[in-house]
């Protein structure tokens, strides 16, 4: 996974320029924006950066964290804004870390294998105080416009084919969650928890509870 997203890096940014998504991607943005206003963000997966540069508007920091070095220096080096700090960062064992009071996994959850889902968000609850937020979003899927599904485990996980300009071919997980599932999973962890959903994408809060 990490091999891909590191080829796919001078390209991934292209999936926001499509036309039917600009509407959405308005909405998800306001959102966010929203949610992590005058927070310490700790973000998970930040991939380019794109998301990154977006939530320093109205954030008091974030540090921005991917497990690949190369993609976190490539984010930070794309941001302009001094509130912004990057590393690596294994996010299946995040440190406990109470300076940051907001966590965000942006299209990192549709990656993770049903069988880990409940390990990710304890360490999530973990790793940061009760009453911090949590912020996951991610794609829908929409036939037409998604990736077809290629493989289906017999755990439930769902399988992409995807090819990238170089003319490489990968396998990627990608699950696909309902809004329900979004509730109960992640109301193992948080309170108050509010699931959106637009065409395209949904968007998941919730706060830690002890």
């Amino acid at each position: 996974m990490l091999q891909y997203y590191e080829q796919r890096q001078p390209e991934y940014e292209a999936i926001y320029a499509k036309p039917e998504r600009k509407k959405d991607l308005a909405w998800l943005e306001a959102e966010l924006t929203k949610l992590v206003s005058g927070r310490r963000v700790l973000e998970i997966a930040c991939g380019t950066g794109y998301w990154t540069r977006r939530m320093s508007r109205t954030a008091a920091s974030v540090h921005a964290t991917d497990a690949s070095a190369q993609l976190a220096a490539g984010a930070i080096a794309s941001c302009d804004s001094t509130n912004i700090t990057s590393g690596t960062l294994d996010a299946y064992a995040i440190p406990q870390c109470p300076k940051f009071d907001c966590l965000v996994a942006g299209f990192f959850y549709s990656h993770v294998p049903l069988h880990k889902q409940n390990q990710f968000l304890a360490g999530i609850s973990y790793a940061l105080n009760c009453g911090s937020r949590v912020v996951l979003f991610d794609n829908r899927y929409v036939e037409g416009s998604s990736t077809a599904i290629s493989r289906r485990e017999p755990t439930g996980d769902t399988y992409q084919s995807r090819r990238l300009s170089d003319g490489s071919s990968h396998e990627v997980l990608k699950n696909f969650p309902s809004a329900q599932e979004l509730r109960d999973a992640l109301g193992e962890v948080c309170g108050d928890v509010v699931v959106q959903e637009s065409q395209y994408f949904w968007l998941a809060s919730g706060v830690l509870s002890g």
